[in-house]
């Protein structure tokens, strides 16, 4: 018994298998944080939208002294998750007039 080869199965798995490969990790300095989606890349895949999709956001949301406190602490964010910007970022005073609360979209840029 003779068996033919199929040519286009080994690209097409070596295809596959980069495609769900990451992007190289970066550093939370080299996170890029954009205040909507029209300032930043076209192409991007989300990977978590902070505190708005959260259950817990109902009844506690991190607050923060400043946006730019803010804005490190989302760059941390999003390097931990392997994401290298976030979109729709934003901050608004928080009921008690003195701090912030703030939220965005972690993507991975491509």
């Amino acid at each position: 018994m003779h068996r033919r080869s199929a040519p286009w199965i080994l690209p097409l798995l070596l295809l596959s298998g980069c495609a769900g490969q990451p992007g190289a990790p970066v550093t939370a300095e080299q996170v890029s944080v954009h205040e909507s989606v029209a300032s930043a890349p076209p192409r991007f895949t989300v990977l978590k939208r902070y505190w708005v999709d959260s259950w817990a956001s109902a009844f506690l949301v991190p607050k923060y002294a400043s946006r730019d406190d803010a804005r490190q602490a989302f760059q941390r964010h999003a390097a931990d998750l392997g994401g290298n910007g976030i979109i729709n970022f934003g901050c608004y005073r928080m009921y008690d007039e003195t701090s912030l609360g703030c939220n965005g979209t972690v993507v991975r840029f491509q």
